[in-house]
């Protein structure tokens, strides 16, 4: 996937208004012509840069990839990571609104979107690994499957949460809230076991029940 950020005003300003659109109104809500009104062009010229309506959602799955590409290269040190963080930027929100409208959607797209950053994050963990920052798995697969859908999973809920916390958390105050109870589980933990009692019983307990059946 490309970095698909063009130096023409115009192809950036309806790739702009494309995110938003998508974002907010899903990809089958979205006309061509409501876009090219929203961003001041003809539906020509975004035929001409994009070629189609499924071409411009692509350009749109590039740029989010790219964007997650970016965060998560930059992520060494946790904590010096974590000093650098700029917060939620007005841009960073559209493109979270953008994927999980899309993954709502549940499309082939989407879902694609969704496993490629699945896959940055597991080489991602692999690079924190060898650093000696995180603990290995014996299931790294799983793991970065799991970590993306542990954030991104309550962005596909936001009614309930809404509803159970007060906290919208498509709205930066309420995505820093969410991040925060996140990495108090992925850094903390919630049990107070020792590291490692409770997946060992898992396995014993699986192991058995493979056997008894």
């Amino acid at each position: 996937m490309l970095n698909v950020r063009s130096a023409d005003p115009a192809q950036s300003r309806i790739l702009d208004v494309a995110l938003r659109r998508f974002g907010t109104d899903g990809f089958a809500g979205t006309s061509v012509r409501t876009i090219a009104k929203d961003a001041d062009v003809s539906p020509a010229l975004i035929l001409h840069h994009y070629g189609s309506k499924d071409g411009l959602r692509a350009a749109c799955d590039d740029h989010v990839f790219t964007f997650f590409q970016d965060m998560l290269s930059r992520q060494g040190d946790p904590t010096e990571s974590m000093s650098g963080f700029e917060g939620f930027t007005d841009e960073s929100m559209t493109l979270v609104r953008y994927l999980m409208r899309q993954a709502s959607e549940d499309s082939p797209h989407a879902n694609q979107l969704i496993a490629s950053i699945i896959d940055l994050t597991k080489q991602t963990m692999a690079a924190q690994t060898a650093a000696g920052h995180v603990r290995p798995s014996d299931d790294p697969d799983m793991r970065a499957a799991v970590l993306v859908m542990l954030r991104l999973g309550p962005l596909l809920f936001g009614g309930a949460m809404l509803q159970a916390t007060g906290a919208d958390v498509l709205d930066p105050d309420g995505l820093r809230r969410m991040y925060r109870s996140t990495i108090e589980i992925l850094e903390s933990g919630i049990y107070t076991h020792e590291a490692g009692t409770l997946l060992n019983l898992h396995d014993a307990t699986t192991e058995r029940d493979t056997r008894d059946h």
